[in-house]
């Protein structure tokens, strides 16, 4: 299926999902969203034609890398928490049901409760883990500046031979990239880098030591798109820095310096990321249905749980997000599905 200027005709109800998605629940998302107007509409073309950016699949579905996961240190029992896993488990079905193909990519610290959540739907193989970074002899594996990259020729600058084994996996993503015809890359929750180089939790703590930095596929040159909700996300520095420091706690500290094509701002997201998928429903694609069911969400978010996914407001082991009262939680998601399905 191509889209044309005829998928404009669906812009009020996309808008409307937009709007809903950002919902306020505390963290200034529908202030921070209006720096992003338009791009869920633009991310989601993308996702379903590959007609936005640098995909050189023009007309059809994306094939992409997922990056999600946000360790909590500090909780009794650490884990990652259940906001990102759940939103990016939905999107990688929703593109591999329309005939695009997607990987589920985290890190050690979080692979203990999302792995087995991702390995009910996906091959093993599209499940990348990368490698816990907190042992590394250099400093500087935050640094955008010492990454690997993807040339427009398709060729590689890999990091030498012999470097950490961080160094390692990304020239192995950069190889299946290249061999699989990858065209985008999607953060979902994704802690990146703040001024200082690091990354900060919604308590200002800074996490370098739990946090792979995944940022860094940012390099490759692939189409971006990141969906987040409290301003310390991958994707966030497409948002002004006074707007974040002015509505999110530890702004100033927290706010992520790395920007994506496009940005999903929600009030959870979860949220986001379901509405991306809902968008590809608007704009004809009925194939994603069973993924924005209820019922498919909650069996996903219970084996989360059941691995030790956490709360990541209440850091405690209970089948909620963020906070919110699952009735509450569970509404916004049916309510979103069904103005798609309008």
């Amino acid at each position: 299926m191509r889209t044309s200027i005829l998928d404009w005709r669906h812009y009020p109800t996309i808008a409307r999902i937009a709007n809903m998605a950002a919902c306020d629940v505390g963290r200034g998302s529908e202030t921070l969203m209006t720096y992003s107007r338009g791009d869920l509409f633009h991310a989601a073309r993308h996702l379903v034609s590959g007609r936005v950016g640098r995909s050189g699949r023009n007309g059809l579905p994306a094939r992409a890398l997922v990056v999600t996961g946000f360790f909590i240190p500090k909780a009794d029992q650490p884990a990652a928490e259940t906001d990102g896993p759940l939103g990016a488990l939905e999107v990688c079905m929703a593109l591999r049901a329309i005939g695009g193909d997607a990987w589920l990519v985290n890190d050690e610290c979080c692979e203990p409760v999302i792995r087995p959540a991702a390995l009910g739907f996906l091959p093993e193989d599209h499940v990348l883990i990368a490698p816990d970074v907190s042992d590394s002899p250099e400093s500087d594996n935050w640094s955008m500046n010492s990454a690997p990259r993807l040339s427009d020729s398709g060729e590689s600058d890999k990091r030498a031979h012999g470097g950490t084994p961080f160094d390692a996996w990304l020239n192995r993503v950069i190889d299946l990239v290249r061999a699989e015809g990858i065209s985008t890359l999607i953060y979902i929750e994704r802690v990146g880098p703040a001024r200082d180089g690091n990354p900060h939790n919604m308590r200002g703590i800074d996490i370098t030591e739990w946090t792979a930095p995944l940022s860094q596929l940012t390099l490759m040159g692939l189409h971006t798109i990141g969906v987040g909700d409290g301003g310390n996300e991958i994707g966030m520095g497409r948002v002004e820095d006074y707007a974040i420091e002015g509505v999110v706690d530890h702004g100033m500290d927290i706010a992520c310096t790395v920007s994506t094509d496009q940005l999903v701002v929600a009030g959870t997201s979860n949220w986001g990321a379901h509405a991306l998928v809902c968008v590809m429903r608007a704009l004809g694609r009925t194939e994603v249905d069973p993924y924005m069911e209820v019922e498919w969400q909650r069996v996903v978010l219970d084996v989360i749980v059941a691995h030790g996914g956490l709360d990541g407001v209440h850091m405690t082991n209970v089948a909620t997000v963020d906070g919110l009262d699952s009735d509450r939680y569970f509404a916004e998601i049916m309510a979103l599905a069904s103005v798609a399905r309008r």
